[in-house]
């Protein structure tokens, strides 16, 4: 009898690494919300030491913490794509769910402040109440919405990683 033997042309994908356009875009993204994470930490503490907000309102100083915090999640996710040589994973997921959620409690926060100038699209605005900043609160569920189209390119990436 003869034996069946069964061959499958199936080639290993070789990992492709970046364009050079890419790399140069990480490495300039990686430089710039450095440089801005380190100036926004030292802001944040010594903006609570010295009492910053007393300068440029408690609006505009829990704005530059919501700012830096973004900036901050935006750096380690850079550094997480670059480190891993791929544009899916669970930490990219978990940092863009922040920022969305960031700029999300922002709409709602920042109304409640004093020194907090409106950009026109209010949301529930009663007299000199507003529930919150629809432009801000736009951008916000827009991020949370990229976050779902990442982690499922994150799962896509796990299998096809399984397969080959």
């Amino acid at each position: 009898m003869d034996e069946n033997v069964y061959t499958t042309n199936v080639e290993r994908r070789e990992k492709k690494g970046y364009s050079r356009g890419f790399k140069v875009l990480l490495g300039l993204g990686i430089f710039l919300t450095g440089i801005q994470s380190l100036g926004g930490v030292s802001y944040i503490i010594f903006g609570m030491r010295k009492q910053v907000w007393l300068e440029v309102g408690m609006c505009g100083y829990v704005r530059q913490v919501f700012y830096f915090l973004c900036i901050l999640c935006c750096f380690v996710s850079i550094i997480k794509i670059a480190s891993s040589q791929k544009l899916f994973s669970k930490l990219v997921v978990q940092c863009m769910r922040i920022v969305g959620s960031l700029i999300m409690v922002s709409a709602f926060l920042l109304p409640q402040l004093q020194g907090y100038k409106t950009s026109g699209f209010e949301i529930v605005s009663y007299g000199t109440f507003m529930l919150a900043d629809g432009n801000i609160l736009i951008l916000g569920i827009i991020l949370l919405i990229f976050a779902g189209i990442i982690k499922q390119g994150f799962s896509m990436q796990n299998e096809i990683d399984e397969i080959l």
